[in-house]
């Protein structure tokens, strides 16, 4: 018996259009719009878009990695400030060589994660033009993450080969002591309360005789509070006192004395000399014009100089160029390049028809680096004391001009004229306390005491109330200590109380520079001052 029925009428096409209906639901796929969508969340954070696809795992790894790095850095600027984090890390090259292989190895990983979600969301069926559009914006994203990344790849590197050039691995041999060597890593400055800092400004240049130092400026830095001192010394100091520990003392015993041609900015040709005329003087030496203007210059100021930095005056054009330039209020006509003769009288005298002569018209300007080095170098007009002022002004020009957006932008360009035209002995590895004190001395005062024509007789200085200008400058109590001492005690480091000079007439015999100018009495002021 059969009981097989036959079908309603109607239903085998109802079975077949659910059928039918199914079947199409089965093959839907998501659409290209997905594809793009999970791309762009992939280069906005790392790996996000593959937690919707079969990479899931990889994307919560990555989205992991990315959530903690940006929780670290976020604590540590929370915790000692955008600008602190920065300079701690710019202090650090062994950091910075981190970061930098992490910048690398997080941005290919970064790259590897858009590209492979834009590979598992794209639709199996897709026409040539959709493909074309999501390999462009795949494309386009890594491009966007990339760019960023090498921006900050060549920040970091310039910054490491300029650490380098400029800070070497370990103290130079025969130099001043490290301060690595001074207090625990939790206060390296506890055993110094001051630090002092030579500041050289080098010309060398291929038509002179050796090595000229003719910028002399001392930075004495108080290491608890950043309240510094700037001492400038001109280069036409004499009878400078020789230390009897130093080489120099067998030529020059107690004084670098011979009239108006012994200058302190002669020291360092001398010891050079003396070095190769008696290398056995010198055997531990590698830098024996150093060591003596180090070592002549604590005897002048009384001060003992842990550190020399040493400019190139030729690449400081470079660094104010690579500024943007910097403004200045010129207060008289001053002439740069130009041809210079000496008269009957032994005076310096500017050739008018000179065919590369350029002045500075007086007013407030901007100038080009090439300006600038001119502007605090010319002296044939003046004397040695106005370009020793104008120096100062343009240190502080460059220091209040120098806002930190600028220094972003052009950071590259700044940090290669440093690197190739700054040196100093101030290891690496003590670049972490030197970051924490460039803060301190930002948020404090910076004064300049200039010794010159109007408060120092440069051709027969009283080395002892010098020495007790300095200790005043550099100990502003009510009542100061009467330090002992004599101006014929050529070693002393002491300052001693003496009758100031007298600044009513301009000294005879202390410059070369022809005709004496009328200039404002130099006494210790705020450094932004210098220009008013």
């Amino acid at each position: 018996m059969n009981d097989a029925r036959p079908p309603r009428p109607g239903a085998h096409a109802s079975g077949r259009r659910h059928l039918e209906w199914v079947d199409e639901g089965s093959v839907r796929r998501p659409g290209i719009g997905r594809a793009f969508g999970l791309t762009t969340l992939s280069a906005l954070l790392p790996g996000a878009g593959l937690l919707r696809t079969r990479a899931w795992v990889l994307g919560v790894f990555l989205v992991t990695l990315a959530l903690a790095a940006l929780a670290m850095v976020a604590v540590l600027v929370w915790r000692d400030g955008l600008v602190s984090t920065a300079l701690t890390a710019a202090a650090d090259p062994r950091r910075l060589r981190i970061l930098l292989g992490t910048l690398i190895g997080g941005t290919v990983l970064w790259i590897g994660a858009v590209a492979l979600t834009a590979l598992l969301s794209r639709p199996r069926r897709t026409t040539p033009a959709q493909s074309g559009a999501l390999a462009l914006f795949t494309g386009l994203l890594c491009l966007a993450v990339a760019a960023p990344a090498a921006l900050g790849t060549r920040y970091v590197s310039s910054h490491l080969e300029a650490v380098d050039k400029v800070f070497g691995p370990t103290p130079t041999a025969g130099g001043p002591e490290p301060t690595s060597q001074l207090g625990p890593a939790d206060d390296p400055w506890a055993a110094l309360p001051r630090v002092n800092v030579l500041m050289l400004g080098s010309d060398a240049a291929a038509a002179r005789e050796g090595t000229r130092t003719d910028t002399m400026i001392i930075a004495s830095i108080d290491t608890r509070t950043g309240e510094s001192v700037l001492f400038s010394i001109p280069r036409n100091l004499q009878r400078v006192p020789i230390p009897r520990d130093n080489p120099l003392y067998n030529i020059y015993p107690g004084r670098y004395d011979c009239g108006d041609q012994c200058l302190m900015n002669a020291i360092w040709t001398e010891a050079e000399n003396a070095a190769e005329e008696h290398p056995e003087w010198y055997a531990d030496d590698p830098t024996p014009g150093l060591t003596a203007t180090r070592e002549v210059l604590e005897g002048v100021l009384g001060l003992e100089i842990q550190h020399t930095v040493i400019v190139n005056l030729e690449g400081f054009a470079d660094l104010v160029d690579a500024m943007g330039g910097v403004t200045v209020t010129v207060k008289e006509l001053i002439p740069i390049n130009g041809r210079t003769y000496t008269d009957a009288n032994g005076h310096l005298q500017l050739d008018p028809n000179s065919p590369d002569l350029e002045w500075i018209q007086p007013g407030t300007q901007r100038m080009t680096g090439y300006q600038a080095l001119g502007y605090s170098r010319s002296r044939v007009t003046t004397d040695d004391f106005s370009r020793m002022r104008r120096q100062r002004c343009i240190v502080a020009a460059v220091i209040d001009q120098a806002e930190p957006m600028t220094l972003l932008q052009r950071y590259p360009q700044i940090i290669g004229a440093v690197g190739d035209n700054v040196v100093t002995d101030i290891p690496q590895q003590d670049l972490g306390a030197w970051a924490e004190l460039v803060l301190l001395v930002q948020k404090a005062s910076i004064k300049s005491l200039p010794f010159t024509a109007q408060n120092t007789d440069v051709a027969d200085p009283d080395y002892a109330q010098i020495r007790y200008d300095v200790w005043e400058a550099t100990h502003p109590s009510p009542e100061a200590p009467t330090p002992s001492g004599s101006q014929d005690d050529a070693t002393d480091t002491e300052p001693a109380q003496t009758e100031a000079p007298s600044v009513t007439e301009e000294p005879t015999g202390g410059t070369d520079d022809g005709a004496a100018t009328t200039t404002p009495t130099d006494e210790l002021t705020d450094i932004g001052a210098v220009c008013g």
